[in-house]
């Protein structure tokens, strides 16, 4: 796989990799200022792999998926040449991966009574005939709703709107829930190579695998400014350990458990062996060119310490004291549902996973809320903005239980779901019973354990006709 070994006067570039296995080594007061030479940026080159993540590697990571919703219309796109037999009523839409002249991908969603079919024109040929059946590759129950799930190609193009300078094969998982005006994706795929580190004379070189992912999902590596809200994040996974994964680098002190982060967020520098780095890629990611900088603020710095591995709060363990913020701003506090029955699920927009299994929720959340039952969907580690705007679409409409959202940043030592409830992943949800005791605790979409658990609070969950 092509990289670009880094020279051996940034060998304290690989001096921090190999600090980073322990948790104190790691986060070392900076050494002293760097002389000129370490200050030249490295270039690094990416190949494009289609699956690099794959929901399994997403999943073994410990990383969730950033949907983008795509919204169809009953107007067909100019360049539609053929089509398949509908059964049902076709919505059309556009997908765009790239920024060349041939980034837009044709899309049709067959709506029929039960279910959809899904036609993509991967080859851009006009012809959506040609390109599959239209079965969606499995539909799951996911407390109570239906959720078609597919992978699909779609062609990525790079360069200008005139001229293609390159071009892949590009893979996004797509999701469709009944209710859907159209359905949902995020790609799996991501530009990897390997970082060449530490030749010197005193030490051999080591590679160490690298992703590069991007979660506005349109194929483009640009890294959003500070309080940019039209792009997401872009992130440098780096394996340290080799285990294929980017779930962090686990480590011990005494007999504490400690994370250190592998995934960073391109937007801010990050630190390794108290030497601090910017990684900036090409907008179609094929390289990566990463510059040692000054330290930045403490802010930045929190951010990036090893967290503790602290295991989810045990069945009958006092359910620990929060305020955090309504959509309105105003404050609220766990103790505002005290003698209730609360269900609190932690979740973030950019949570596929979260958003699959809220119409599940607001279900069994209709049939317990007269047994004095409240369910108390806490937004975690996401942007205010963003989460105004999700609740302003989908409050009293989609979803009638109460939201709120914990404004510290993840790795705060404010933070409800880091530092209160230990939450390994979103979502999580709690069980709380009348007495503020915590019942039972779940992370992911798990309706029928929950189901059993409400049962032991004194809380019936009916059956549909």
């Amino acid at each position: 796989m092509p990289h670009s070994p880094i020279r051996s006067s940034l060998w304290r570039f690989a001096c921090g990799f190999i600090g980073a296995i322990t948790a104190t080594s790691a986060f070392a007061a900076p050494p002293p200022a760097a002389d000129d030479d370490l200050r030249e940026p490295v270039k690094v080159r990416l190949t494009l792999n289609p699956t690099a993540l794959d929901m399994d590697r997403l999943k073994a990571s410990r990383m969730g998926y950033m949907p983008t919703a795509l919204k169809l219309a009953a107007a067909k796109p100019a360049g539609v040449v053929k089509e398949p037999a509908y059964e049902g009523t076709p919505r059309y839409g556009i997908i765009r991966v790239g920024n060349g002249p041939k980034s837009d991908t044709i899309v049709v969603v067959d709506v029929r009574e039960a279910g959809s079919r899904l036609y993509i024109d991967s080859n851009q040929n006009g012809d959506l005939s040609d390109d599959g059946t239209g079965e969606w590759d499995v539909t799951r129950d996911i407390n109570g709703t239906n959720v078609e799930f597919a992978t699909r190609p779609v062609r990525v193009s790079w360069g200008t709107p005139t001229e293609e300078t390159e071009s892949g094969d590009y893979r996004i998982f797509i999701f469709r829930r009944p209710d859907m005006d159209g359905f949902s994706y995020a790609t799996i795929s991501g530009r990897e190579g390997k970082v060449e580190l530490g030749e010197t004379p005193e030490a051999d070189g080591k590679e160490y695998p690298i992703v590069l992912a991007e979660h506005t999902n349109d194929a483009l590596y640009t890294v959003p400014a500070k309080g940019d809200l039209t792009r997401r994040m872009v992130e440098l996974c780096v394996d340290f350990d080799g285990d294929g994964t980017f779930k962090g680098l686990m480590s011990k002190e005494g007999d504490k458990e400690f994370r250190s982060p592998e995934r960073f967020n391109l937007a801010d520098p990050f630190r390794i062996d108290g030497q601090w780095y910017m990684a900036r890629p090409s907008i179609s990611g094929a390289e990566l060119t990463i510059t040692p900088v000054d330290p930045p603020g403490s802010d930045v710095a929190s951010l990036q310490k090893p967290v503790e591995v602290r295991p989810m709060l045990e069945p009958g363990t006092t359910a620990p004291a929060f305020t955090v913020e309504t959509p309105e701003g105003k404050p609220l506090s766990l103790a505002d549902f005290k003698g209730k029955v609360v269900i609190l699920d932690f979740w973030a927009t950019w949570c596929g996973p979260c958003l699959s299994s809220m119409p599940g929720l607001e279900k069994l959340y209709q049939k317990v809320k007269d047994q004095n039952v409240e369910v108390l969907s806490l937004n975690v580690y996401d942007d205010k903005d963003s989460f105004a705007e999700w609740v302003a679409a989908n409050r009293g409409t989609k979803y009638n239980f109460t939201f709120a959202i914990d404004l510290a940043e993840k790795g705060s030592t404010e933070s409800v779901a880091g530092q209160k409830y230990n939450v390994p992943g979103l979502p999580t949800l709690y069980l709380i019973d009348r007495e503020g005791k915590v019942a039972a605790a779940f992370v992911g979409a798990q309706e029928a354990k929950l189901i059993e658990a409400l049962a032991t609070v004194g809380v019936e969950v009916k059956e549909d006709e």
